[in-house]
């Protein structure tokens, strides 16, 4: 990557933009994607705090679910717990007496046609490949919905790459470029699975 921005400095490309680019990749360098992942092979309830023992929520994960957490909260014992970027609650990174349960993952898939699973629960879909207002939302996907991306496009002027559903009809966020926050992550081989 260092070498990629050392050839655009080369080419005559701005310094200014050079350097919100070296920005962005130091942002993107911690994700905010997990996976949930136990090691024992059962689900996991969703809390409704962070707290390992407070109230559950009706959302379970099940492992090798994959979410964005919009906040990452230290707590005792060296327990972090996290915040799902879509609002159903929180999960945490280890549990005493079991270890570990969510590890951070690193989405090495480009953004390109093809399929996605959706992991972020209510992914507004709307008319264009502009993000629009409420009023413009057209419908929403579900947590795990399985879709083909027929187009994608990079929205710089609102940090996005949005991408055009084949079915339903619309376009939906697959990822903000200066969070790395996703809706949706492309599936490996295609898989048209729905897990969940």
């Amino acid at each position: 990557i260092e070498a990629a921005l050392e050839a655009a400095a080369v080419a005559g490309v701005p310094r200014e933009e050079i350097e919100a680019a070296r920005q962005s990749i130091q942002r993107m360098a911690v994700s905010p994607v997990w996976m949930y992942d136990p090691g024992d092979g059962h689900h996991i309830d969703v809390r409704a705090g962070p707290d390992i023992d407070g109230k559950r929520v009706k959302v379970k994960f099940h492992p090798g679910d994959l979410f964005c957490a919009s906040e990452e909260r230290r707590g005792p014992n060296g327990i972090t717990y996290l915040q799902l970027a879509d609002g159903r609650g929180w999960l945490f990174d280890k549990k005493p007496g079991v270890g570990v349960m969510c590890k951070r993952h690193v989405v090495r898939e480009a953004d390109t046609p093809g399929i996605y699973k959706v992991i972020h629960d209510k992914a507004a879909i709307t008319p264009t490949e502009d993000l629009g207002a409420d009023d413009d939302i057209v419908g929403k996907l579900a947590y795990g919905a399985i879709v083909k991306i027929v187009q994608v496009e990079n929205k710089m002027s609102c940090g996005r790459i949005r991408g055009r559903l084949e079915n339903p009809s619309g376009w939906i966020s697959l990822r903000d470029t200066d969070t790395g926050k996703r809706w949706a992550v492309k599936q490996v081989g295609g898989d048209r699975r729905r897990d969940c």
